[in-house]
């Protein structure tokens, strides 16, 4: 589990807020210090760079991501309960945190070359445990899909889609939405070949 000063969190976390607002490019790291309450030299006590204020939220968020999903499922023997506490910890996860989520989401184009390196890496493994899960499904012949890995992308990308749209006081609590998407994706899964006309 992340063990963050507070001070550093609270950066992240405004950070995270500014960038997705104005999006990393057009944000200044005057306007986050003046946001988190410092004096704009402050910043740079606890990060080098804009660049490494980035990193940090999107490799912050993957841990913590990662670890709540590990976490969820370690107990659980039953792939269809498995599988449904893994939904709804990714999506929970993303509506309680959705400016770092969002900014981890959306703003990776923005890394430079070393960090994307470590972020996808980081990514990879996180996408490692959902693909994980379903090869395993397949092998015990409780899922019928050929393809585990494409599987695993269109889950995730659908349920991260819950940090671009969602909005407290919506029709739907968060049960609701993560119930809709379990029950979407796992009767997909379970699905046949669609009959050819």
């Amino acid at each position: 589990m992340n063990t963050i000063h507070p001070r550093k969190k609270l950066l992240l976390a405004e950070a995270a807020k500014l960038f997705r607002e104005k999006s990393f490019e057009a944000a200044t790291l005057r306007e986050l210090a003046k946001r988190a309450g410092i004096k704009g030299g402050s910043v740079y006590y606890h990060f080098s760079s804009k660049q490494e204020i980035l990193y940090n939220i999107m490799d912050y968020t993957l841990t913590e991501l990662t670890f709540q999903l590990k976490e969820s499922i370690k107990t659980e023997t039953d792939f269809a309960k498995k599988f449904r506490k893994a939904i709804e910890t990714h999506i929970i996860y993303h509506i309680n945190n959705l400016d770092m989520t969002y900014v981890t989401d959306s703003e990776i184009r923005s890394l430079t070359q070393d960090y994307y390196d470590l972020i996808s890496k980081k990514r990879k493994r996180y996408e490692n445990v959902f693909s994980e899960m379903l090869e395993d499904a397949i092998e015990k012949g409780l899922l019928n899909i050929k393809n585990s890995k494409l599987a695993t992308f269109a889950i995730l990308q659908m349920c991260t889609g819950v940090s671009y749209w969602y909005k407290n006081g919506g029709p739907l609590g968060v049960n609701d939405i993560v119930e809709v998407y379990f029950e979407f994706v796992y009767r997909g899964l379970q699905g046949g070949n669609i009959a050819q006309e």
